[in-house]
């Protein structure tokens, strides 16, 4: 299930929607604070978006990371709503340099972010640059933008419309990961009925997947997705940070043979 926030849904049978209403999965409070992962690497817990599906709202968590380098700027990857807390927190932390739009779904508050840090650089995809009319962007998949390098490895999943760059942090050995696996916790749901729909799709723990849509799509990529997570497997991370959902703090390369059995060599 691809999780962003944008207009409410129409009268179709599925749609993107804001969830307005109380919240429908119990977050992981605080909210919009930087909470550390290791050394120079946080995540920020932000407010739930929704995914419309036959006139219901699915609750989604939203999660982004951000990475300090050795010279003091910070690596935003997949940015959550704004605040001015927030904003006062990272300019604590270092000066916001690289704004990153991982995949072709992750760009609700991009604009926001990219208005309020203009020396920041954005980097996205070029599908995505096309889909929302970026007029200032770097291209993702180019190596020869990646300042961060040394620091975190990119590596690009060609999967069509669920496309997504996943990155290896080194110094904390953390996988990171957009819509690629998500891990929601039954518990957290607030309504029955979602939390049936949710463990029916398999977006729910013990293990993190990919949603039972992405499931169905990746099919024709199977090729692309073994090389990019076998390239990812080899920097051998130890945790993964998810963007939805319950993270993994240890055994990453279990919970990537648990989601991908088929694809991934023990």
């Amino acid at each position: 299930m691809r999780c962003r926030a944008s207009s409410p849904p129409s009268s179709r049978s599925w749609g993107w929607s804001r969830v307005s209403r109380a919240a429908g999965y119990r977050p992981y409070a605080p909210l919009l604070v930087p909470k550390p992962w290791g050394e120079d690497i946080w995540t920020v817990d932000g407010p739930e978006v929704g995914y419309g599906f036959m006139g219901l709202v699915i609750p989604c968590p939203t999660r982004m990371t951000v990475v300090r380098l050795g010279n003091g700027d910070l690596w935003v990857h997949s940015p959550v709503a704004y605040s001015p807390g927030l904003g006062a927190a990272l300019g604590q932390l270092g000066r916001v340099a690289w704004l990153i739009a991982p995949n072709l779904h992750h760009y609700v508050h991009l604009a926001e972010w990219q208005a309020l840090y203009p020396e920041a650089r954005v980097f996205a995809l070029p599908a995505l640059a096309e889909k929302i009319g970026l007029a200032r962007w770097s291209d993702l998949d180019a190596a020869e933008h990646k300042a961060w390098s040394g620091a975190i490895a990119t590596i690009p999943l060609a999967l069509g419309a669920f496309s997504e760059c996943v990155f290896v942090h080194h110094a904390s050995r953390t996988l990171i990961v957009t819509d690629l696996m998500q891990r929601f916790e039954a518990e957290r749901i607030a309504s029955p009925l979602i939390r049936l729909i949710l463990l029916a799709g398999g977006a729910t723990g013990p293990d993190g997947q990919p949603s039972i849509d992405m499931r169905w799509a990746l099919r024709g990529h199977r090729a692309a997705l073994a090389t990019g997570l076998e390239a990812a497997l080899a920097l051998e991370p130890e945790r993964i940070i998810l963007s939805h959902g319950l993270c993994f703090e240890r055994d990453a390369r279990a919970a990537i043979e648990r989601a991908f059995p088929a694809l991934v060599h023990g």
